[in-house]
């Protein structure tokens, strides 16, 4: 893979790649040559650049993991570079290859995207989703940039949410700072515990509608079923949560989408949002019960 940057002030190389969070270990090597270039001529580590001019770094590939399945399962892709991917993933698809989900995931779709686009790299997500939750989801195209995307050096992916939920609330917006934990290592369900991880959920109702409730919810943090085990702590779980919800429909899909990410792009820094409007099977669940 190769980085471009586009230089803004006078730097030496190797202060401009710490600031950038490229260690130079991770320089590839070629002919005993670090793979460094300004406009395009072969330059050192301890070089400098200036304004205007195109610096590009190459680091080393990765090679696609065989041990997936790779199926031609169609993408809907909402956003594509050199670096990242965005995918509007459908209800009722896993993302990682499991033993209980071998093959149909997401996983065994991108890995036969990455093979058939010639993408040098292992499966990358940046945030997951459930099974049963739909909407937006960031792939990395290397580990590092998945790294650049990380907590680690305090990246900021805003994260926002439509649910409905069972129940009209009767707090219209707040923060739901409880931490979860997971009580039987066997079974996949979590629940508030004292002792479990921290986990800020932040929500704003935005319609009522008989006995149901539409909310936008914020992640501040990404545990595994955050949404929807807060929910549910307060009795208001999420409609077609088979896991939590008590009055859950075998023929009902979860109501639960992942509608926004925004973040800056961990390459060029430029401001990046994308957005879905609310899913027509929300729609149709609201005008069925008078919304």
């Amino acid at each position: 893979m190769e980085l471009t940057y586009k230089i803004k002030r006078p730097v030496a190389i190797k202060i401009f790649l710490h600031e950038c969070n490229v260690p130079a270990k991770l320089i590839k090597v070629l002919k005993g040559q670090q793979l460094i270039k300004v406009n395009n001529e072969f330059r050192s580590y301890q070089d400098t650049v200036k304004k205007g001019d195109t610096l590009r770094v190459t680091i080393p590939d990765e090679e696609i993991d065989t041990t997936i399945v790779h199926q031609d399962i169609p993408l809907d892709i909402v956003y594509e570079d050199d670096y990242l991917m965005v995918i509007n993933k459908p209800y009722d698809m896993a993302v990682m290859v499991t033993k209980s989900h071998m093959e149909n995931t997401l996983s065994n779709a991108l890995c036969y995207y990455f093979d058939q686009h010639e993408i040098h790299s292992k499966i990358h997500l940046v945030n997951r989703l459930d099974k049963d939750t739909c909407g937006l989801l960031v792939v990395a195209k290397n580990r590092f940039i998945k790294f650049l995307l990380s907590d680690h050096i305090k990246a900021k992916i805003e994260r926002q949410y439509y649910a409905i939920v069972d129940g009209i609330l009767t707090t219209k917006s707040g923060t739901i700072d409880l931490p979860i934990g997971k009580p039987d290592e066997n079974s996949m369900v979590r629940e508030v515990m004292e002792n479990g991880a921290d986990a800020v959920t932040e929500y704003r109702v935005i319609k009522e509608f008989i006995r149901f409730s539409l909310l936008k919810i914020n992640l501040e943090t990404g545990r595994t079923h955050q949404i929807r085990v807060h929910m549910s702590h307060f009795n208001y779980p999420i409609v077609g949560d088979p896991l939590y919800n008590p009055q859950y429909k075998p023929e009902e899909k979860m109501l639960l989408c992942s509608y926004r990410v925004a973040f800056n792009h961990p390459i060029t820094g430029l401001p990046l949002n994308f957005e879905l409007d609310i899913p027509d099977n929300f729609k149709s669940f609201m005008k069925k019960y008078g919304a």
